[in-house]
């Protein structure tokens, strides 16, 4: 019994060392958890910070895709459209407030005579050889160069007001087309033929 009551002060200073040391590695374990949360918390305010950021990037990506450049200096010096890639920088210029511009532009060089004449003022014969109206018959279409086209209906619609712009448009480019197959026919028959063909289209 003696050596019980002996052993009692030593027992309960292992237990109150025993209790000490769970209470440390509680507060221990407490810190590290305020410091992992701490951690997330930063990293979470970070990713919203970086989420921000990419939506106001993608806005300004957004906007910048609408937003069509005006059109600068005089647009008579855009035609006559001679490349495919001419012809997407006009359509790209004009905008709901260059339309009318650029269709007056247009206006002024189909006037200067015969619309399947006049109309090599505005495209080459590149062009006029390459595309037609709907994109039939393995052509490409022109009408998906929207803004140019409407601003060269409205012009047509100027010029040639009796009639459909669309069709007086079509009949200009296959007489291009057709010209330009007798031009080659010819071509194929005597070599030498083209120079008669220019001096002619020279004198006319």
């Amino acid at each position: 019994m003696s050596n019980m009551n002996e052993a009692m002060p030593e027992i309960k200073r292992l237990c109150l060392a025993t209790e000490q040391s769970h209470i440390a590695a509680n507060a221990m374990m407490l810190t590290k958890l305020d410091e992992l949360n701490s951690q997330v918390l930063s990293q979470r305010a970070e990713i919203e910070n970086l989420t921000t950021a990419v939506r106001t990037l993608t806005a300004i990506v957004k906007s910048m895709k609408t937003i069509k450049p005006k059109a600068k200096g005089n647009p008579d010096d855009d035609f006559p459209i001679l490349y495919e890639e001419d012809l997407i920088e006009v359509d790209h210029k004009i905008s709901q407030d260059s339309r009318g511009i650029y269709a007056n532009s247009m206006r002024k060089f189909l006037r200067q005579g015969r619309l399947s004449r006049s109309i090599r003022s505005i495209f080459s014969e590149d062009i006029l050889l390459n595309y037609n109206v709907d994109g039939c018959k393995n052509k490409k279409r022109l009408k998906d160069h929207e803004h140019l086209f409407r601003s060269l209906m409205d012009a047509i619609g100027k010029v040639e007001p009796t009639l459909p712009s669309e069709k007086v448009l079509s009949k200009a480019m296959r007489c291009v087309k057709n010209c330009a197959a007798k031009k080659k026919g010819r071509v194929d028959d005597d070599p030498l033929s083209f120079l008669n063909v220019e001096m002619n289209d020279g004198q006319k």
